[in-house]
């Protein structure tokens, strides 16, 4: 395999095999052949590293001392490039927020990675493998591993020819860990560097230097000198130069405030709002924030809501009663944007999310509250439904909070006794949820247990596969066909065609469409009868004629993704023998081969090696005959191609039938004929 970028689909192919992966390779007259490789799709995928976030970790990196006395980044990149002992491998351990991917990028710059090949590695999998990890020539992948539970003996030894294949290849790999979840043991021998935090006020007065040098005396300034006391993060202390950076010149205050969450200044104002008289106006701050920067009137509908749904009683008058909207606006200090848009975030830039935090963790006995009023007002002809996105959005957040289980619980419920909107509003936080850095990993799970429980509800199922299409499917294809294939595989069926119309919204995408259809075939070809089954259906729904989504059929002369790779009619062969031998998909399968060939659809150079490759040594199959006599109802074309794909079926078998010996007269004459 040779090395190669696809700079447009972030996929990245390996310049050698890593020898661990037995996948199978159709060759051209499609018998199977075993290689250990693993294909350039197959791979975990990698995305490029913002540059901003390049720049800083380049030019305002400080360098921790360990406790060794000696600079961990610097014996880092001594680990990966000194002359002996070198270890294309290192393992940068350490607790949250230490600073461990900043010190990746530092170190893979300092190793002499240029910035354009360095990767963060998309871990689409469910259980960690060597094999997957990318070895591209001159490339430099960090694969952060701190969600990850403990690792088990498979991917420890299997770094050992990770590490060989890196070393030919000039890759490099910077394993982000956790305290506690790297116990190699004697399986595999990396080199390991415990990060320890680098003094934040050092890190602050670094990135203030690179982008607003004239402003790092404000960190010793009265209002911003004690908030990176006490071992603050350096994600922090990042935070509070970008907010030094960007403030107004007289900002000290705001950006102390926003730094903290606005914490006083909302302590203050609900003390000075306590009154009975001021319910409507804590009810229009949290609508304001829930619903930042949307249209006033659907704000002031939905702090009504909020007010009756506490006990208020709305005064006779409706529209006409109570005060002013600007000075309603000024009592919860709000804004209007463009006239008309209500904003927390204009003036208090990240107002509207403190503030919801603020009523989640000071009030928990509103939580159930807030997740009631927010169902109603995104119902059908609710008043905020046009704006399920943002709602959705502030749901994730508050789910990270604690007490955040109760949104999960309560989204979940909208998914089995909510309408459409809440349905939908269900999989869009679920969604988001499932790529959520903090709660990602357990909403997988989740989703994969739903799939598999035999208790879950058609509308589950659907939900399950909706939000495996989406932005899922897209970021982790691997993670979402592996709960299509659980969701497809289940006897009672309920799930059938919410997991094709799943598969066809995923082959949208041209960069996965190899992965996707590969692993669907692998799917049909099991030794498992259910998952064989599962598959050979999948299959047939990617190639219904009759859908608007046909999987892109290509043509016989397009070349193999790498040398010796399988090309995707390979994988379109052995997928109809596999739905042609499953018995309960066999006359389906027959039936669209048939369309195949009399659809204009499909040109001949498309349509007849792959079907002639399907009966090739298989014409005894029951079907086969009449596929190739055609019906009353086959179309001209159709009718066409059988003579051609007949006409070549006979003269493959005539050539292949052994030479008949030439025949001379017997003793008796002519009539009596016996071989020479």
């Amino acid at each position: 395999m040779s090395a190669a970028e696809e700079p447009d689909t972030g996929h990245l192919q390996s310049a050698e095999a890593s020898g661990h992966a037995r996948v199978t390779q159709v060759g051209r007259d499609y018998t199977e052949h075993h290689h250990r490789y693993v294909r350039g799709w197959q791979y975990l995928r990698g995305s490029r590293v913002d540059a901003a976030e390049m720049e800083l970790a380049e030019h305002a990196f400080v360098d921790a001392v360990g406790p060794s006395g000696n600079k961990q980044a610097a014996q880092t990149i001594s680990a990966l490039t000194r002359p002996f002992r070198r270890s294309p491998v290192v393992v940068l351990r350490g607790e949250a927020g230490v600073g461990r991917r900043t010190t990746a990028l530092h170190v893979l710059r300092g190793a002499g990675v240029p910035a354009e090949r360095i990767r963060w590695l998309s871990l689409d999998w469910d259980q960690p493998r060597t094999e997957q990890i990318p070895t591209a020539k001159g490339h430099g992948f960090i694969l952060d591993l701190t969600r990850s539970q403990e690792l088990d003996e498979d991917f420890y030894t299997g770094l050992a020819d990770y590490q060989k294949a890196a070393e030919e290849t000039e890759a490099f790999l910077i394993i982000l860990t956790g305290s506690g979840n790297w116990n190699p043991g004697p399986m595999a021998t990396v080199p390991v560097v415990t990060l320890v935090r680098p003094p934040a006020v050092q890190i602050a007065q670094a990135h203030l230097r690179r982008h607003a040098e004239d402003r790092v005396d404000w960190l010793t300034r009265p209002e911003l000198n004690t908030l990176l006391a006490n071992g603050a993060s350096p994600a922090d202390a990042a935070r509070l130069a970008r907010l030094v950076a960007d403030a107004d010149d007289d900002g000290q205050d705001a950006v102390r405030e926003e730094f903290t969450g606005w914490s006083d200044h909302l302590t203050q104002w609900f003390k000075q709002h306590s009154t009975p008289e001021d319910i409507s106006e804590r009810a229009l701050l949290i609508a304001a924030a829930l619903l930042e920067n949307v249209p006033a009137d659907v704000v002031l509908e939905a702090a009504d809501r909020l007010f009756a749904e506490v006990g208020g009683m709305l005064p006779t008058g409706g529209a006409l009663a109570g005060r002013d909207l600007r000075l309603r606006l000024d009592s919860v200090k709000a804004s209007t944007v463009d006239d008309e848009r209500i904003s927390l975030d204009a003036d208090r830039h990240g107002l509207s999310e403190a503030v919801l935090r603020h009523v989640w963790q000071e009030r928990p006995q509103l939580r159930s509250v807030l997740l009631t009023w927010a169902s109603q007002i995104s119902a059908p002809h609710g008043a905020a439904v046009r704006h399920l996105r943002r709602i959705a959005d502030c749901l994730v957040r508050l789910s990270l909070l604690p007490g955040g289980s109760t949104v999960q619980g309560v989204v979940s419920n909208w998914i089995d006794t909510g309408g459409p909107a809440h349905r939908q509003l269900a999989v869009e936080v679920l969604e988001k949820m499932a790529l959520h850095p903090d709660t990602g990993v357990g909403i997988r799970k989740l989703l994969y247990s739903w799939a598999q429980a035999k208790t879950s509800s058609e509308e589950t199922l659907t939900a399950v596969a909706e939000i495996c299409a989406g932005r899922l499917g897209r970021e982790y294809p691997r993670i979402a066909l592996t709960r299509l294939r659980v969701l497809a595989s289940r006897a009672d069926g309920l799930a059938r065609k919410a997991v094709a119309d799943a598969v066809q919204a995923l082959v949208d995408a041209p960069e996965q469409r190899l992965l996707i259809l590969s692993e669907i075939v692998s799917w049909a070809e099991s030794t498992n009868d259910t998952t064989a089954g599962a598959g050979a259906t999948t299959f047939l729904a990617l190639t219904d004629i009759s859908s608007e989504s046909l999987f892109p059929l290509p043509t016989q002369q397009e070349p193999a993704d790498h040398e010796g790779d399988v090309r995707t009619g390979d994988l379109f062969v052995r997928g109809w023998r596999a739905a042609l031998r499953e018995a309960t998909t066999t006359v389906a399968a027959h039936r669209q081969l048939a369309a195949w060939l009399d659809t204009a659809k499909l040109s001949d150079e498309q349509v007849l090696p792959v079907v002639a490759a399907v009966l090739r040594g298989n014409l005894h199959q029951a079907g086969a005959a009449e596929l190739l006599v055609g019906s009353p109802d086959t179309s001209p074309l159709g009718r066409t191609r059988r003579k051609k794909l007949l006409d070549q079926l006979l003269t493959e078998q005539r050539s292949a039938l052994p030479a008949t010996p030439a025949l001379e007269p017997g003793p008796g004459g002519t009539d009596d004929l016996t071989p020479a």
